[in-house]
């Protein structure tokens, strides 16, 4: 007798290492970030700065962090290969990219990013040692959660380390534990888009055309 375990969920968990100017400048940035906006508390979470909150959407596009995105297109493909996609039929994009700043207390309720494909998060900054740690689980539908029975290894926890990057379904529900470090923890979220290229047919309806086929309506 054995048991076939299928349709597992893929998480990625690679390393993008900046060279020591490189950290700096993001040090430096981060740290500039917190002084210009403060601790921005809401309902869930505790002592975090995001940019949900103060507007930073698109972090990729600032000089500091401009050449993690060469290595981010490396690791996204890595990752699909992986899976058995063939990567040479579709288009990544940034569709959201923000800073994340944990401060001692801070935490991050349960959540997933239903508005693209993939979601990735780099640790910048962070003490192994003192919480924080990004916990995934899987969705109350899944065939074993629905069982009249407690099934462990439900969830999954990750440790972050610095220079770590995981990158995941967005869909997968994740939460970040408290944070009791007694310096701010660094990281930056990002959320990916997966298209087909540039006056690319689709050979599946799955697949997402590119953007630059899609009509208007309106304005």
């Amino acid at each position: 007798m054995h048991i076939d375990a299928w349709f597992s969920t893929p998480i990625y968990n690679g390393e993008i290492v900046p060279t020591k100017e490189q950290k700096k400048e993001i040090e430096r940035y981060f740290y500039k970030y917190t002084q210009e906006n403060g601790a921005c508390i809401y309902e869930g979470d505790s002592l975090n700065i995001t940019g949900d909150a103060t507007g930073q959407h698109q972090i990729s596009e600032c000089e500091e962090f401009k050449w993690i995105n060469e290595h981010l297109h490396g690791h996204i493909d890595n990752y699909l290969r992986s899976i058995g996609v063939d990567t040479s039929n579709y288009k990544f994009y940034i569709q959201k990219s923000w800073p994340v700043i944990c401060d001692e207390g801070g935490g991050v309720a349960p959540h997933a990013h239903v508005n693209s494909h993939l979601s990735a998060v780099f640790y910048i900054r962070c003490d192994p040692d003192n919480g924080g740690d990004i916990i995934f689980a899987s969705s109350p539908d899944h065939p074993l959660n629905v069982l009249p029975v407690h099934i462990p290894n439900t969830n999954v926890k990750y440790t972050p380390t610095e220079n770590q990057l995981l990158i995941f379904p967005s869909s997968l529900q994740h939460k970040v534990t408290k944070f009791d470090g007694k310096d701010f923890r660094f990281s930056i979220s990002y959320d990916i888009m997966i298209t087909t290229h540039t006056n690319m047919g689709s050979d599946s309806e799955y697949d997402v055309s590119n953007p630059d086929m899609w009509v208007p309506l309106g304005d």
